[in-house]
């Protein structure tokens, strides 16, 4: 006789389930390309851990605003290029890479989801559980932008389906996030391409994909963008 899963389980299996009908493809988390080797090496931190940690990296705030030191922030399928923006230039002139993720670490670690930037006013005054698939399944919530047509915003924008309403969606991965899951790397320049192909070659990673790119919003219709 199988076993009655746990509730744990079933958490998991809903999110599971959402992740292969939105058809999501990755996570992604940005960071400056100089934290990379560490990354490979131990997997992605919260800030308590890399505050002690025995190696160089750089953690692009001072003090989270939310308070929760030890949660990873990630985005699904796509970043929010004012966000990225910002801590770019706080960095000065220092290379950045934005990594993605296998999606099945949403169901595989404790997750809180976030229509929403965790600080904003939005999520401030909003009510209802953070985590499980009900909370996943809120952020690619849609919204008529006119009553006359019944146009989606989701369509008006020509969002895929697995790519967040909001660009500021965030998740907060409440464990460390271990290097396996660990896909590809996009950056900027040949140059910085090369550096992180380096870098997966030295830790066995040769199936990691990179991508050179410039760093602007794949889909932007003013005022909005997704990275």
């Amino acid at each position: 006789m199988a076993r009655n899963k746990t509730y744990e389980e079933k958490i998991a299996d809903h999110i599971a389930a959402v992740v292969e009908d939105r058809k999501i493809e990755d996570v992604l988390h940005f960071t400056r390309l100089e934290n990379l080797p560490g990354i490979l090496e131990h997997g992605l931190r919260g800030r308590s851990f890399l505050e002690q940690a025995d190696y160089d990296v750089y953690a692009s705030d001072a003090d989270r605003l939310d308070g929760e030191d030890d949660a990873i922030s990630v985005s699904i399928s796509c970043y929010y290029p004012e966000m990225f923006a910002a801590k770019r230039y706080r960095s000065g002139n220092k290379p950045w890479v934005i990594l993605a993720f296998h999606p099945g670490l949403l169901s595989n670690y404790p997750c809180l989801f976030y229509r929403n930037g965790v600080t904003t006013s939005a999520t401030r005054y909003e009510n209802g559980k953070r985590y499980g698939g009900f909370a996943l399944e809120k952020l690619f919530e849609d919204c008529s932008i006119s009553d006359l047509t019944g146009t989606g915003f989701r369509e008006e924008h020509s969002l895929p389906s697995g790519w967040p309403t909001s660009s500021d969606s965030e998740v907060q991965v409440m464990s460390p996030i271990h290097p396996d899951y660990l896909l590809g790397a996009w950056v900027e320049t040949p140059e910085h391409g090369e550096q992180v192909r380096e870098a997966f070659d030295a830790y066995g990673r040769s199936e990691c994909e990179v991508v050179v790119q410039s760093f602007e919003p794949r889909i932007s219709r003013m005022p909005y963008s997704w990275g």
